[in-house]
């Protein structure tokens, strides 16, 4: 497994990557960083409008749930899809797209899908930049419960970095694993419970639904950050746990297959 000591060693190349890649994100771009915050208010004005505003949809969670809030809870759900979905699409040909380093034989490729998953990471918590001014304009102020995303953001963190870790070693020996992910990630979001409450899921259903792991986070996180309902926290543990549990085995896999990389590239 990767320890911790060897992250704490490969911490300065972390940071030089992680730094190399958010510049990259957003070079040649006009309004750089910027875009991190009005693509996603963009996104929010879009969602609100057809599902708030012409579908009529609501979560049913407030008294007097607006199409702004409905918006708000979309975009919420979608922000922390996203880390993972991102991670999904890249990571297949993360380590095929490195031909150079897989031949240094000491170069360490466990930071490749570190480095992916920081910098979506680091996307993603700008992009609650305006979900949190969207709130307190809305609602006229801040549900205490907004304390807890970091406790939704550490599990989808682990699940985004055992898929990269996953992906990204798998990639190198099935390559046409890589066409699969844009369907296979559209499937994933229209049975995440993104769209729609779980309570519209048929009783009969809804415990292969809450296996999971990203409905139980983020039908917890729209009700705590958009309507102040506190977490059940049996289930944010249990799918931390899960999350961790499924990062240590990938790492394993990416060290177990390492040595492989470079004889089939």
């Amino acid at each position: 497994m990767i320890s911790l000591s060897e992250l704490k060693k490969h911490s300065y190349l972390i940071r030089q990557y992680l730094r190399r890649q958010i510049a990259l994100r957003y070079k040649s771009t006009a309004l750089g960083v910027a875009w991190s915050l009005v693509s996603p208010l963009c996104m929010l004005v879009i969602y609100t409008f057809v599902f708030g505003v012409i579908m009529q949809a609501r979560f049913g969670l407030g008294k007097e749930e607006t199409p702004l809030d409905y918006g708000l809870a979309i975009f919420c759900s979608l922000n922390l899809f996203n880390l993972c979905g991102e991670i999904i699409t890249r990571s297949p040909r993360l380590i095929v797209l490195q031909p150079n380093l897989v031949k240094k034989v000491v170069f360490p490729l466990e930071i490749l899908p570190i480095v992916s998953v920081l910098d979506a990471l680091v996307h993603c918590m700008i992009a609650f930049l305006p979900l949190f001014l969207l709130v307190a304009i809305a609602h006229h102020s801040i549900p205490w419960t907004f304390a807890w995303l970091p406790c939704y953001l550490i599990p989808t963190t682990f699940l985004a970095l055992g898929l990269g870790l996953f992906l990204s070693a798998l990639g190198v020996f099935v390559r046409d694993i890589e066409n699969l992910m844009a369907p296979g990630l559209t499937m994933l979001l229209l049975v995440s419970a993104i769209f729609y409450p779980l309570s519209v899921v048929p009783e009969s259903m809804r415990f292969w639904y809450l296996l999971n792991p990203i409905v139980v986070i983020v039908d917890g996180a729209r009700r705590s950050l958009i309507w102040g309902i506190p977490p059940d926290a049996v289930s944010l543990t249990l799918v931390t746990l899960a999350g961790a549990v499924f990062t240590f085995l990938a790492g394993a896999f990416f060290l177990k297959t390492k040595p492989a990389f470079a004889d089939v590239m």
